[in-house]
């Protein structure tokens, strides 16, 4: 009897570990949420299970998932919520890991494509800096071509 309590007890204060959604599937979701509203939707409910304790990559993809549900909302004031939502997370990330040069690309891609009139755009030339500098130290050819291509095609010169 005092096992079978014990066991009941177990399972209610433990805590529940739903697995990590895969790093490739999100960013080939990542790439093709900024024109698709499905697919933006689709990216979100993925990451549903990312939270503080996830992988900060994870929570930086979470936090541009938020601000990409903005993008495809109508209302201002939903769009206002996502934002602020998906800005905490970001900056959660950058805190948990400044030296992540997918994290510092993902905050820079992010800045450099939103209104002026949401003030979120203090880290754009540090950013810039940091990945033009570290470029060379990832070993992930996807990504640094992707930062290449970015950079060459931003108007942030």
């Amino acid at each position: 009897m005092k096992a079978t309590v014990f066991l009941i007890l177990l399972l209610f204060t433990t805590k529940t570990y739903s697995a990590e959604p895969e790093i490739q599937e999100v960013k080939i979701l990542f790439r093709a949420s900024a024109n698709n509203k499905v697919v933006a939707e689709r990216l979100l409910k993925l990451l549903s299970t990312v939270d503080h304790t996830s992988p900060p990559l994870l929570i930086c993809y979470k936090g541009a998932a938020e601000m990409m549900q903005a993008k495809h909302k109508s209302n201002p004031i939903n769009k206002f919520v996502r934002f602020k939502k998906g800005k905490k997370l970001i900056e959660e990330a950058v805190k948990k890991e400044p030296h992540n040069l997918e994290i510092r690309f993902l905050r820079f891609m992010i800045q450099t494509n939103l209104p002026a009139f949401l003030s979120y755009h203090n880290d754009i030339n540090e950013d810039k800096k940091y990945l033009l500098a570290n470029l060379k130290t990832t070993k992930d050819q996807k990504l640094k071509q992707d930062i290449l291509t970015y950079l060459s095609n931003s108007k942030l010169h």
